[in-house]
């Protein structure tokens, strides 16, 4: 089976481009985080992160790594896809490409793994059964 993968347009702004005319570094996670938040918003079928009624949007980046291939130089649109790569019990890893809306320039790749918590005790817990059926139907070959 087909890899199932998330899309996201985000747009950049010319605040977010340094005095080199390039997307600084650090801007590419804010591009991501939006993504990430529109796929759980996606997987939960809500149109808002509410952590009083979604308690799967309580999670914190385990960890990141990030491959930069071509600087973002201007203003405007990039594609963001997200495919996920592992679930795990209170964890799941994601992979991602950022391009040009069409794809034919790819600017970064990488991966991310994030953990639920549980807000509570802030330690990891397992994610809900409703939430994690909705990751697992996203997993290659399920």
């Amino acid at each position: 089976m087909p890899k199932k993968i998330f899309t996201y347009l985000s747009e950049v702004y010319f605040d977010e481009l340094d005095a080199l005319w390039v997307l600084h570094h650090a801007r590419y996670l804010h591009h991501l985080e939006r993504a990430q938040q529109a796929f759980f918003q996606k997987l939960l079928g809500v149109e808002d992160f509410n952590p009083q009624r979604d308690e799967d949007i309580y999670v914190v980046v385990r960890n990141l790594h990030i491959d930069f291939r071509e600087p973002i130089r201007s203003p405007g649109n990039i594609k963001i896809n997200y495919t996920l790569r592992r679930l795990r019990e209170a964890g799941v890893e994601m992979e991602f490409v950022i391009t040009s809306p069409g794809g034919e320039t790819v600017y970064a790749r990488g991966s991310r793994t994030v953990c639920k918590l549980s807000g509570k005790t802030h330690q990891p817990k397992g994610w809900t059964k409703p939430f994690r059926e909705a990751m697992e139907a996203w997993i290659e070959g399920r």
